[in-house]
């Protein structure tokens, strides 16, 4: 009877918290910035969704993975608002296909109406054994803390303008907090 009661008691608690509060978190959850953000929730498009592809399980070279795949052309983004320091840009990115003349992808940042271009390259696993295989990629990221901050990716195609199997998947991508940051 007293663990109902107790349990009763807490589930009461938190109700009564969570309404006075309005949903908003508790200061101790408010103060400290995490050190690791999962990107692939937050990646959206602008209207073109069936440009954006989640949990699609790709395998390059024998490795498989539970990746995001973004199909040509197409431009993504990713909310960072509120993180403040300096972060990495952290994932692995492989062309899901050997075929075509390549893709572009280029990252960029975008901080209150301000594009600042962060990191570019051509993938052609068609003529480039090297690009067959999942990549991995880091670029380094100094954060405002401001509300307005994106974090942009955009796959195009390659030099000769042809789409065919211009997919391009990331795995593992996510922000952490530089070490020497902290």
């Amino acid at each position: 009877m007293k663990s109902r009661a107790a349990l009763f008691y807490w589930v009461f608690t938190l109700c009564f918290v969570e309404i006075v509060c309005g949903g908003a978190p508790l200061s101790c959850a408010a103060l400290s910035a995490p050190e690791e953000v999962d990107l692939a929730a937050r990646f959206s498009t602008d209207g073109q969704t069936d440009l954006l592809r989640h949990h699609v399980f790709v395998i390059r070279k024998g490795r498989r993975a539970d990746a995001t795949v973004l199909i040509a052309p197409v431009t993504i983004r990713a909310s960072l608002a509120g993180l403040s320091g300096r972060f990495m840009l952290s994932l692995t990115a492989a062309p899901a296909f050997n075929i075509g003349d390549g893709m572009q992808m280029d990252v960029t940042l975008l901080e209150e109406g301000e594009r600042r271009p962060l990191y570019s390259r051509y993938f052609d696993a068609g003529r480039k054994a090297g690009d067959r295989e999942w990549i991995p990629i880091e670029v380094p990221l100094a954060l405002s803390g401001s509300g307005d901050v994106y974090l942009e990716i955009k796959v195009s195609g390659g030099p000769q303008g042809d789409m065919v199997a211009d997919w391009l998947a990331f795995a593992e991508a996510v922000i952490v907090r530089a070490k020497d940051s902290q």
